[in-house]
């Protein structure tokens, strides 16, 4: 009876207090943040352009209204090989200065260093350093069609790469499987999803035999040789061959062999997809290797097994 008596005092306490007992104003100072160019240049020994877009960042509490303050013109970037001054970039138009383009007087060169250097009067220059990976073998692929059945009864695929790999050396490896796929767009005039075309794109995939297999951006799978340094690896991946949307049935495995730093960014950025809007776990930093900036730089060394 005491107890009830408690708290139906206390309750008679709360309710007799105004609004303004609840509530309190408390005035914060925005965080210091350092202001920074950004940008990816993803590329492979392949390539024959390059490209960046030069964006930048802004504080926490900061109201950006209109995308385009995102972006930088008057940047200048250069590439360096081997330590000497190679290619220089230049904007795409006069309408879009923050895009920066070079065409690559050769190709790139595995065991070689590049460098990337971005600068703009109005903040920090910035830098990153990669070798080119060494080149590698696929022994060999194989797809396993309708032969790992699932909990709903029916039966999907399983592809099984073979890499090579090369002993004595910390390599890192991407395997994604793409294929052709309809686009399409809703018609605003019919009210109906109409085809215009087909891309490539990644598949996406069921799971991985291995666990050591990690999730990366964009349906690939991320491992590294820890576990069967100079040994020939069973890189295996399950799948839908009629995944929704195929526009024919022709497959195709890309296997790069990529630095740890595109590792641990690809790794972190698809992590961070996975946990954006949820209040419940710890916010993902996505990993950068941009010298005062933001961003990433890598060079692979890739191949593609058409099937």
């Amino acid at each position: 009876m005491k107890y009830i008596l408690f708290l139906l005092s206390i309750f008679m306490l709360l309710a007799s207090c105004d609004g303004e007992f609840f509530s309190q104003t408390v005035n914060l100072d925005p965080p210091e943040y350092d202001k920074q160019l950004s940008f990816h240049l993803l590329l492979d020994q392949s390539d024959t352009t390059v490209s960046i877009v030069v964006t930048r960042n802004y504080g926490i509490l900061e109201n950006i209204t209109k995308y385009q303050d995102w972006y930088v013109n008057g940047a200048s970037a250069q590439l360096y090989e081997n330590g000497q001054p190679w290619v220089t970039f230049a904007p795409l138009n006069a309408d879009s200065l923050f895009i920066l383009n070079a065409t690559l007087p050769h190709p790139l060169q595995p065991g070689n260093t590049y460098e990337i250097r971005a600068s703009h009067p109005d903040f920090p220059a910035v830098s990153a350093l990669q070798v080119v990976p060494s080149d590698f073998v696929v022994d060999s692929v194989r797809v396993k069609f309708n032969s790992v059945p699932t909990e709903y009864g029916d039966r999907i695929d399983l592809a099984e790469i073979f890499i090579n790999d090369q002993p004595g050396v910390k390599n890192f490896y991407e395997v994604r499987l793409v294929k052709p796929f309809y686009q399409i767009v809703f018609n605003e005039t019919t009210f109906e999803l109409d085809t215009v075309g087909v891309i490539v794109g990644p598949i996406s995939v069921e799971g991985y035999n291995d666990p050591n297999i990690l999730e990366g951006y964009r349906s690939s799978g991320l491992l590294s040789d820890q576990f069967f340094d100079g040994q020939t690896y069973k890189f295996q991946v399950r799948f839908d061959k009629d995944f929704y949307g195929s526009a024919d049935t022709s497959l195709q495995v890309e296997v790069r062999s990529i630095n740890e730093d595109f590792y641990k960014w690809s790794r972190s950025l698809q992590a961070y997809y996975d946990t954006d809007g949820n209040p419940l776990v710890e916010p993902v930093t996505i990993f950068h290797n941009l010298e005062n900036g933001l961003g990433i730089f890598s060079i692979a060394n890739a191949k593609k097994i058409k099937i």
